[in-house]
């Protein structure tokens, strides 16, 4: 990639990285993450890991780069080489500069310290001993390139969530790493950061970098060169992405297809080409590409997930209602702007925008985590400013963006229970409430579990647990399907619908636009701190607000895409209203 060559010697872009039958085993179980994995990732490559939660992507990761069996526990059988060399027998310091590693949760990554984001950069070229002019180039072209260089001179972990996983992606990749390993590096991204990241990663590879990436999402899954579907640990299906997603060995390993790959199978594009949304609506411009489209969906999974235990029954009508809210943080960033929201009882709102748009700090005020600075937030009629967040919290339950944030206790049992334990429940209902909990986000296995011993996606739900029990009126989802599979962002989605038709309100934040358009009735637009469009998921996504979204760095899921290539006058916002306005098209 153009300016930013490797630190390591120049022999060390040959050999890339090779697995030969690996396994895995943690010392605390009995069967292995990782079962006989054989995979070789080519310098210039990029391969893409695809895997329902708990199928082996982040035990992949943490091989790849070493950190099992040197710094993470576990019994290893098989072999790693790296630049052709066994990684056993590569020191400390070699292995540091050959490989890199991105993690899941940003705060993993980053230093905590008062480092600005570009001496967070500077810290590891400062170990390699990186000369200090060679050291800005690199910096500023890897800012650049990830559309983060305004954020240079802030504190990393004063930035939202999606800044900070860009930085944390940003701190690795400058150190120019023959070996770049990722794991779910864009999980916490607007689309328009996932797309920069998913460009980033074909540059590394394109100038000779060997890049292996776990994903869920499909910015990277689409632009890889082969993609590995995992399950159970062991390998279901490598091939090209549009072929190795849409195997059917890989659909019973619980993964599910990206929705353009689901339509481009439907009306016969080469699988090489499955996310090419010219190619695909190039193919829906015959009447016979229609034809094959609407026959080939017909047997597409479009349902809902099947609805979860719901807690509680109906609840008074509470509304939320915002006026005038602004709020400027100490160094005086501008988080939000004269924000008007109003949500009735029974709503569900998903809230969008870029990282950094003033999503987070608006739902902050909701149960009094952040008072307002201008404005006034009430809560059924009460103002926010008036009332302590402990009492707040017996109407408005929120479940934090990062759950480490939010879990204390030492088993998931305990954990889940601590909010009506709080609330002053007698025995006999807290065991209902943590029972009735743990099976609607379906942990009913792990109660006596410490939730730090489980995975990021199952800490979220352990979180969600825990505020579902409380009962409150107002649910505050931020970024609910961070880290989930298929099946997980299935079993949130019909919680939020349950949720709300109970007479209870959902506010929750997504980058997610399939997730927002499948499962709210509402959709709040931000931008710069501003709410600039709000209205059902039809009017966000339909064909003539393609360029405000775009202003936000957003965009329609794929079905409204093709819905609008097709020229349907409704809009199509999930692939189940697609399927059903193609059956009424004469």
């Amino acid at each position: 990639m153009t300016g930013i060559a490797p630190v390591a010697d120049a022999g060390a872009k040959t050999g890339g990285l090779r697995l030969d039958r690996l396994v895995v085993r943690y010392l605390t179980r009995t069967t292995p993450a990782l079962d006989a994995l054989s995979l070789d990732v080519a310098p210039g490559e990029l391969v893409a890991v695809a895997g329902q939660n708990g199928a082996g992507k982040s035990t992949l990761a943490l091989a790849a780069t070493g950190f099992i069996p040197r710094i993470v526990r576990a019994h290893v059988e098989g072999e790693i080489a790296l630049n052709s060399r066994p990684m056993a027998a590569l020191p400390n310091e070699e292995l540091r500069r050959a490989a890199g590693i991105v993690f899941s949760t940003p705060a993993n990554q980053l230093s905590g310290s008062k480092l600005t984001v570009r001496e967070e950069l500077a810290f590891g070229l400062e170990n390699l001993g990186v000369p200090r002019s060679a050291m800005d180039q690199r910096i500023d072209e890897v800012l650049g390139r990830l559309h983060i260089d305004a954020l240079a001179e802030r504190q990393p972990l004063a930035l939202s969530g999606g800044e900070q996983q860009r930085v944390a992606i940003a701190s690795i990749v400058a150190m120019g790493t023959s070996l770049l390993v990722l794991d779910e590096p864009t999980a916490q991204l607007d689309p328009g950061g996932a797309a920069a990241v998913a460009r980033l990663l074909v540059e590394l590879a394109e100038g000779g970098s060997a890049v292996l990436c776990a994903e869920h999402g499909a910015d990277v899954l689409s632009i890889a060169g082969r993609c590995l579907v995992l399950g159970g640990g062991r390998p279901v299906a490598i091939d090209v992405p549009g072929r190795a997603l849409l195997d059917p060995a890989a659909a019973a390993a619980g993964v599910r297809a990206p929705t353009l790959a689901v339509i481009a199978q439907a009306i016969g594009v080469k699988p090489e080409h499955a996310f090419d949304a010219s190619r695909v609506e190039a193919a829906l411009t015959t009447a016979e590409g229609r034809r094959r489209l609407a026959r080939g969906l017909e047997g597409a999974r479009t349902d809902p997930a099947g609805e979860p235990v719901v807690l509680g029954g109906d609840r008074r009508a509470v509304t939320i209602e915002v006026r005038g809210l602004s709020h400027v943080y100490p160094g005086g960033i501008a988080a939000i702007r004269g924000v008007d929201l109003r949500v009735e009882a029974g709503e569900s709102v998903a809230i969008v925008g870029q990282n950094g748009s003033g999503k987070t700090t608006l739902v902050k005020h909701l149960n009094g985590l952040l008072r307002p600075a201008e404005g006034d937030v009430l809560i059924d009629g009460h103002a926010t400013a008036a009332s302590p967040v402990h009492e707040l919290a017996r109407t408005v339950g929120f479940v934090f963006q990062d759950p480490d944030d939010q879990l204390f206790e030492r088993s998931v049992e305990r954990e889940v229970g601590f909010g009506p334990r709080n609330l002053g429940f007698d025995a006999e209902r807290i065991r209902s409430q943590v029972s009735l909990g743990l099976t609607a986000v379906g942990l009913t296995g792990v109660a006596s579990t410490n939730p730090y011993d489980l995975d990021l996606s199952a800490r979220k739900r352990v979180a969600l647990a825990s505020v579902l029990t409380m009962d409150p009126a107002i649910l505050v989802l931020d970024e609910p399907t961070t880290g989930q599979d298929a099946p997980g962002k299935e079993r949130i989605g019909a919680i939020v619908r349950a949720w709300s038709r109970t007479g209870r309100s959902v506010v929750a934040i997504t980058h997610d636009m399939e997730f927002a358009a499948e499962h709210f009735s509402r959709i709040v637009v931000m931008r710069r701190g501003e709410i600039v469009a709000d209205g059902p998921p039809d009017r966000i996504f339909a064909s003539d607000a393609a360029d405000l979204l775009a202003s936000t760095g957003l965009q329609a899921p794929p079905a409204a895409r093709v819905g609008a290539a097709l020229g349907l006058t409704q809009t199509t916002a999930t692939l189940a209203s697609l399927v059903a306005a193609l059956a009424e098209r004469p």
